[in-house]
């Protein structure tokens, strides 16, 4: 199947390697962009930057899920890595079975949030790691006052990121390792990475955009039913007023 109709240079596409097992069961997804499309293969360009030993962990023959959009339609496709290409490029041969479908907005919620956030740029693998690290504590059953109180701030939540303000300087791509208390513990901690930024009216403060790398399973379950609960709420709120 020829897929030029769909994929063109430059186009984003989220590749999504298969979950883990037991506590690690996440939700994970790395942002690539389409740098060749041949016979068969994509060579796919990770933003990340970073030393060599700072990229993500890959396996000879590991799956994939690779989404995009184009014409305002999601498309979804199977792939397998090949093999690098150069320490930022990777080749990744793509299944014959590409599905379009439309796509559907994700909910997102404003509320008042204890946050922390730990914020880098080319240590992805090292992110990773500490990002499991933090998950085997928060969800192995210790003492988690030591944490102490998460200074509240304004956020605007989905199940699929979070957009807080934040001080700059602030890149496209740089990783953050987010930490969100929403007084039911343990708080949600992902991998996130920073997909737009936009200026606010203080020169130190930007508004930033952060899509969800690495997410527990579990904690995006506790997302959406957080979302949720919000919304009822909201609407509550709105039919006592009429």
């Amino acid at each position: 199947m020829s897929y030029l109709k769909y994929f063109k240079s430059g186009q984003k596409v989220l590749l999504a390697p298969p979950p883990g097992d037991g506590l690690i069961s996440r939700t994970e997804s790395l942002t690539t962009y389409l740098q060749e499309l041949g016979k068969g293969y994509f060579d796919l360009l990770l933003p990340y930057g970073g030393q060599e030993e700072e990229s993500y962990p890959f396996a000879t023959d590991m799956p994939f899920t690779l989404t995009s959009e184009a014409f305002g339609l999601g498309l979804k496709l199977s792939g397998r890595f090949a093999g690098h290409r150069n320490k930022d490029a990777i080749r990744v041969q793509i299944g014959d079975d590409l599905q379009v479908f439309q796509r559907r907005g994700s909910p997102r919620v404003n509320l008042q949030a204890g946050l922390r956030y730990t914020k880098g740029r080319g240590t992805l693998r090292t992110f990773r790691d500490q990002w499991e690290k933090n998950i085997r504590i928060l969800h192995g059953g210790g003492d988690l006052s030591k944490l102490g109180v998460f200074p509240r701030r304004a956020i605007n939540l989905g199940s699929g990121g979070v957009r807080f303000e934040m001080k700059g300087p602030v890149e496209v791509a740089d990783l953050c390792l987010v930490l969100i208390d929403y007084g039911q513990a343990p708080p949600i901690c992902s991998l996130a990475e920073v997909a737009w930024t936009k200026q606010t009216e203080s020169p130190e403060r930007i508004s930033t955009g952060m899509r969800f790398v690495s997410l527990l399973d579990t904690d995006l379950k506790r997302l959406e039913t957080l979302i949720r609960d919000q919304q009822r709420s909201a609407v509550v709120e709105e039919e006592a007023e009429i």
